[in-house]
Parts: structure tokens; C-alpha cells; sequence
């Protein structure tokens, strides 16, 4: 599988551009993901970087299949009124292809997406990691078993820049409404993620309406 995320800062940073960008992308771009072969697996919101930034990730079978929708998203006039739509809603965008990490397959992705159309789920968790210099096969090793029993739903790496970069998506996550001390749990899971990924930031995001991960 290849992924394609898409990050986008709306024009004047608030919750009415968001509901106009919803609006917009329910109407245009949904619809017509079938037709121009994009499977959209994702649509977030978070205010990390920018108020009310979106984050939507499109799912392809391969390369090819990329390449493919690239070319029918040209030829589609529909996609072209969407394109232009997103220049008026979110001036300034960025891209990046994403690839699986083996260690967490992507049925587990494709089930959550199932799992979500009978039981809606509104927040989860981009946990960034830098995975030490060779240390990526123990990352890989750790996060194949671990991943069975905590809610991480899909382990994604970009196929350009940084080649330690992993981003593991929580599904659920419950933010503490106040300290408490690290049970022991938490301590050896975090002193083992650290061996092996000294650096780690996290995004609470949250799914808009028209997200499969809903």
C-alpha cells in the first residue's frame, strides 16, 4: 500500500472555515473518490501547527495505482472544480507519500475503518517517533507484538526525508485530566520505546465528519 497525506492550513484559521471546508469536501471530493480510484482512509483536525489545520490521508493499492488516479484526477472535471475549490479554502498545502510499517499489517487500519461505521470514534493520536540510528529492526520487532494489545491502528513512515521518522496511529486515546504517576506498565513500555526511539511527538487529532475513521 501507498498512502498520500495531505495537510492543509484553511484560509482564516477557524471553526466557519473548517465547517465550509467539510461542507466543500462532503459535496466535491468525496463523492468522487470511487470514480478517480482514491480511497480516502482519514480526515483529521488539530490545532498543533494551525487553528483548525486539516489532515486527510488517501489510500492506493501501489505506485501504479497512484499514478493512475494522478492521471484521472486530470482528465476528471469534477476533481478539477475540487482542485480549484482548495485553492479558495486552503491556500497553503503540503504532501507527502507514506508507506506501511510491516510490523503492523494494514488490515488492522481497514478493520478500524469497519469498526468505526458501527461504533463512531472522534479522537486519536499521531505518535511521531525518530527511531535510533539502526535500531529500526528491534523498533520493527517491538511494535509487531505490542501493537496486538494497544490500540495502534496503523504505523505509517514517509518514503521521502527523514528515513527514522514513524508515525503510529492510537485510536481512542483518553487524555489525563490530570498528572498521575506512571504505573508500571507505563514505565517499561516507555523505557522500551525510548531504547529504541529516543525522540517522540504526539498530535491529538480529530476525525471530521466525512472521515472513514470516524
Amino acid at each position: 500500500m501507498i498512502y498520500l497525506e495531505e495537510t492543509l492550513n484553511l484560509k482564516g484559521a477557524s471553526w466557519e472555515a473548517l465547517d465550509d471546508f467539510i461542507a466543500f469536501s462532503q459535496e466535491t471530493m468525496v463523492p468522487l473518490c470511487p470514480e478517480v480510484g482514491a480511497r480516502l482512509v482519514a480526515a483529521w483536525s488539530s490545532s498543533e501547527e494551525w487553528f483548525c489545520q486539516v489532515k486527510q490521508v488517501f489510500e492506493f493499492d501501489d505506485l501504479q495505482a497512484l499514478k493512475n488516479f494522478r492521471i484521472k484526477a486530470g482528465r476528471n472535471e469534477r476533481w478539477g472544480i475540487y482542485a480549484a475549490g482548495l485553492e479558495d479554502h486552503a491556500p497553503v498545502r503540503r504532501s507527502r507519500l507514506l508507506e506501511p510499517v510491516g510490523a503492523v499489517p494494514v488490515e488492522v487500519l481497514h478493520q478500524a475503518m469497519a469498526d468505526s461505521r458501527q461504533t463512531p470514534n472522534l479522537g486519536y493520536v499521531l505518535a511521531i517517533l525518530e527511531v535510533g540510528a539502526g535500531k529500526m529492526d528491534p523498533f520493527w520487532a517491538a511494535l509487531s507484538e505490542s501493537y496486538k494489545n494497544l490500540p495502534i491502528i496503523a504505523s505509517w513512515r514517509p518514503i521521502g526525508g527523514s528515513p527514522n521518522e514513524v508515525i503510529d496511529v492510537w485510536k481512542s486515546p483518553e487524555p489525563e485530566k490530570a498528572y498521575q504517576p506512571a504505573d508500571d506498565f507505563r514505565k517499561q513500555f516507555m523505557r522500551m520505546v525510548r531504547e529504541v526511539a529516543p525522540k517522540e511527538w504526539v498530535v491529538r487529532v480529530l476525525a471530521l465528519p466525512y472521515s472513514p475513521l470516524l
